[in-house]
């Protein structure tokens, strides 16, 4: 068995001994539900650690099945490098509220959310979709550099008319960047290309303030177990620029289309998303790495089997289609529980930037980076949902596994 693979598995073993508890009645009869699940895993890049994910909800009927919601995460792992030493390679903590009908008429909807997160083992060996891999023989570290960025956000939803909606938002991250000086990110800096060296920029500490607008089309029946409708997304997001406090100005511009069906009997769905990502100006170099705050070609948010930041660029463009089924309901401690499988194919490719050519670095032809695979989904009541997804690549050292809350999307 893979590293990747125990890791995910060790994780939703965790599904053996969850903390459920049966929802309670507030002062006024409403319903309470709590999910908390605790996570152990680990693998060659980010050592081995635990934590606890779970949310808390004040239940109704109808649509949607709560009133808020409250998620909460909190993920540390540990690992021994040369001269036994004991580093913490990732800490990610978070916590988010969600009001799915607030103001007048219940029309908007608000998320809050708080996170902490600090990466140590980040991946860089190059921008472009033709980045060639670590070379062999060189140790891991040679490819990583460290990023902690704190954040704050505020986004505001209101109901239009029928299935349409308008976003607003505010996000402020501050990143502390460390880069040691024989890795390949450092040497890139140093003695990469001139159009390498451009993108790359600095790595000063900074502030960076996410200004964002958003035109959505959905007709979801559930936002959580999405089993029919069609969620369509254009963001658009601007970073101003403000002395040194905030260094960079940049736009980023992504569409996504989203499609979901179940067959007649409710037993198989099928769900489609495309994606688009565009950067412009003077964007920070590991936002080339990611698209809506996480990964974008490779990770367990998009392409997954590829590795997370193997590939960065200013342009994306990805895709995946899921096909997944119900195997078995249940109920633990008077919670329902509903067991599932899910099998899935996933593509997408990425470019330097938009309107300059640059063969040496994006290579030439389709380029498709792809991975294929399978995985475990566990509903908890009716607002939880787990998922564990083992993937092949042929980027995949040898096989990605992945565990999370929540849909990929």
């Amino acid at each position: 068995m893979s590293r990747g693979v125990s890791r995910g598995v060790a994780a939703l073993s965790a599904c053996g001994v969850l903390a459920l508890v049966a929802a309670p009645r507030g002062a006024r009869g409403q319903a309470r539900e709590l999910n908390i699940v605790p996570i152990v895993g680990g693998d060659s890049d980010i050592g081995v650690g635990g934590g606890v994910i779970g949310d808390w909800a004040a239940l109704q009927p109808g649509d949607p099945p709560y009133r808020w919601r409250l998620e909460i995460s909190s993920f540390v792992t540990f690992k021994v490098r040369t001269g036994d030493r004991l580093v913490l390679p990732y800490n990610d903590e978070w916590v988010e509220l969600v009001v799915p009908r607030a103001g007048p008429g219940g029309r908007l909807r608000v998320d809050a959310r708080l996170a902490f997160t600090d990466e140590e083992t980040l991946k860089y060996t190059g921008i472009g979709n033709a980045s060639p891999p670590l070379a062999p023989g060189l140790p891991i570290e040679d490819s990583e550099y460290a990023r902690l960025h704190p954040t704050a956000s505020l986004e505001v939803r209101i109901h239009l008319s029928d299935h349409l909606f308008a976003l607003a938002g505010s996000a402020f991250t501050y990143n502390r960047l460390a880069v040691g000086p024989g890795t390949v990110l450092a040497r890139d800096r140093a003695m990469g290309s001139p159009e390498v060296r451009a993108l790359l920029g600095g790595l000063d500490p900074h502030g960076v303030e996410l200004l964002t607008v958003e035109a959505q089309y959905d007709s979801r029946d559930d936002e959580i177990v999405t089993r029919r409708g069609q969620f369509h997304t254009l963001r658009f997001r601007v970073s101003p620029r403000v002395g040194s406090a905030l260094p960079y100005q940049y736009e980023r511009l992504t569409l996504a289309g989203r499609v979901y069906q179940t067959s007649p009997s409710g037993r198989l769905t099928v769900a489609a998303r495309l994606v688009g990502d565009l950067l412009l100006d003077d964007a920070p170099f590991y936002e080339m790495a990611r698209f809506d705050e996480t990964t974008a070609i490779g990770g367990g948010k998009a392409v997954r089997g590829v590795p997370a930041q193997r590939y960065y660029g200013k342009l994306k463009f990805f895709g995946n289609v899921e096909v997944s089924t119900p195997i078995r309901s249940f109920s633990l401690r008077a919670k329902a529980l509903v067991l599932g499988l899910a099998a899935f194919l996933d593509g997408g490719r990425t470019w330097t930037e938009l309107g300059h050519v640059h063969p040496e670095l994006d290579g030439t032809g389709l380029g498709l980076k792809y991975g294929v695979g399978g995985g475990l989904r566990l509903q908890e009541g009716r607002t939880f949902l787990l998922r564990l997804d083992v993937a092949w690549s042929p980027d995949a050292r040898p096989i990605g596994a992945y565990f999370a809350a929540g849909q990929i999307f």
